[in-house]
């Protein structure tokens, strides 16, 4: 039975987090997020591309990248996003760092990307090169926790292709819904069991302070927004402030606080640049006292202000 307690939070009475309760289980402040970034409407808006965009209320099929890479949008993919819907990437060229609730992952020609639906999503890097196919579904039929990347042998790899084409034939018979679900099952066990295959010796090999570590991670990429401070999360791991810190510190070389404010940064860039919220609101939602104090932490982290962070302005540090 989970031992944690379940404390009140009371904080200045003008802020977001206003007689808090939160409990070591799903009862968390859910922060909503609708952005028009990277859904398949706004995908086919941009592109213009309808010979390589599929969409229906059941699935999107971008069947090449290169449109998105070429077209006005382009930027969009080096901003963060939240992602709505679950989606994987296959990578046919090229190489990428693609961060999923700031946690990294290098792909290369060969691999598959699997997005869980409500997650955090950011681009490192990006080669000239970089092409590939993605497929988003209104909910992934098959549960994955969290990101994962799939390094696959040729067969493997040209097997997941092969399940692309036939779901990209499917779309464009005449339309059955049962035949999309169907194969969409299909390729998602296939990789679930694969990637069960080559976690198995890595997951069983992992220290607790591992395994702590990405229990924290998990918690950073929740829906629900925990107070800013390294006791509200070691409580919800229902572990000490202080044995939370020095495990991080152990495992990432960065502390609590870091990887905290990095990722209150990361939804607020998000906020900013894909919603039309005004900055009072964002800083609402985010449990900051006011605007004041949110403008200065975010300058603090990024060296710009919000204001010129939504116009689209290079980072100045």
């Amino acid at each position: 039975m989970n031992k944690c307690t379940i404390p009140t939070i009371i904080v200045d009475s003008g802020t977001f987090w206003r007689n808090l309760w939160y409990i070591c289980t799903e009862n968390l402040l859910f922060m909503p997020i609708k952005t028009k970034a990277l859904t398949p409407s706004f995908l086919l808006e941009q592109t213009g591309a309808s010979e390589e965009v599929f969409i229906s209320e059941d699935i999107a099929i971008l069947h090449s990248l290169r449109p998105l890479k070429d077209s006005s949008a382009a930027d969009i993919l080096h901003t963060p996003q939240y992602v709505e819907l679950g989606r994987i990437v296959l990578v046919t060229k090229g190489t990428a760092t693609h961060n999923i609730n700031l946690v990294p992952f290098e792909t290369q020609a060969g691999d598959v990307l699997v997005i869980p639906q409500n997650n955090y999503i950011s681009l490192s890097s990006l080669s000239e090169d970089y092409d590939g196919q993605m497929i988003s579904f209104g909910r992934l039929p098959v549960d994955f926790e969290k990101g994962v990347r799939l390094r696959l042998s040729e067969n493997d790899f040209g097997r997941m292709l092969h399940y692309a084409e036939l779901l990209w034939e499917i779309v464009h018979s005449p339309y059955d819904k049962r035949s999309i679900e169907h194969m969409e099952t299909a390729l998602l066990y296939d990789l679930k069991r694969m990637h069960e295959h080559q976690s198995s010796v890595g997951v069983a090999a992992q220290s607790r302070g591992q395994q702590l570590f990405q229990r924290f991670l998990e918690a950073l990429g929740r829906k629900g927004l925990l107070p800013r401070t390294v006791k509200a999360y070691a409580d919800f791991l229902c572990v000490s402030p202080n044995h939370l810190s020095s495990v991080v510190r152990e495992q990432s070389g960065r502390s609590v606080m870091d990887w905290l404010n990095a990722h209150y940064i990361l939804r607020a860039q998000v906020l900013l640049r894909h919603t039309d919220l005004p900055i009072y609101e964002i800083a609402d939602q985010l449990g900051f006292q006011s605007a004041t104090f949110f403008s200065r932490f975010f300058r603090r982290e990024t060296g710009m202000a919000p204001k010129e962070y939504r116009a689209g302005k290079q980072r100045s540090k």
